[in-house]
């Protein structure tokens, strides 16, 4: 005796999902996504302000070095054309041999570094004009240059710190608090 066959029966593999396990699935993602995304801000926030720490630090020491290897003042300043000095920290940076010492970069005096704006997202403080490295690779005034972020939130705030003598350090949370000191041992603060 043989079986017959229903020519128009498929046989039914189920491939894919069905609407139910697609919504599961897509309400787990969501719980997932509002867990992880604050830690994510909090890391873009982080390397953000030290990103504008580092590139600070990098183009700092070079004007140090370039100071005491070259044996003339040399200038660290803000600009916006590399040509003249501005007041703004948060424009571009150079620095240049100041061979004449009239605190301005003359077109005979080559550009040695330069470094870009502050990232948008974040705020300077702590600094107005110049910063002058001698041929010892001091400067004449101890400085401490404060990056926040623009939430002001002093919990991811750093700084540059310059001493009389030209050492350069990042400063850092010796008191284990949330927050960065200064030089003095003072908390950073945000404006």
């Amino acid at each position: 005796m043989s079986v017959k066959t229903n020519p128009f029966s498929f046989a039914r593999n189920q491939n894919g999902l069905t609407l139910l396990e697609m919504l599961i699935t897509v309400a787990i993602l969501a719980i997932l996504i509002g867990i992880v995304a604050p830690s994510i801000n909090s890391i873009l926030v982080k390397n953000r302000v030290t990103g504008d720490i580092n590139t600070l630090s990098a183009i700092a020491q070079q004007a140090r070095f370039t100071a005491v290897d070259e044996q003339f003042n040399v200038l660290l300043c803000p600009t916006t054309d590399y040509g003249s000095c501005v007041n703004d920290w948060a424009n571009a940076k150079m620095v240049f041999i100041d061979e004449n010492g009239n605190g301005s970069r003359d077109t005979n005096e080559e550009l040695i570094a330069s470094s870009d704006p502050l990232n948008s997202g974040n705020t300077i403080s702590g600094i107005t004009g110049t910063v002058t490295f001698t041929e010892q690779g001091s400067i004449s005034t101890a400085a401490t240059i404060t990056i926040c972020p623009n939430s002001a939130d002093v919990s991811y705030a750093s700084a540059l710190l310059f001493s009389l003598f030209g050492r350069i350090s990042v400063a850092i949370d010796s008191d284990d608090d949330g927050v960065k000191e200064n030089l003095s041992g003072t908390a950073l603060t945000c404006p």
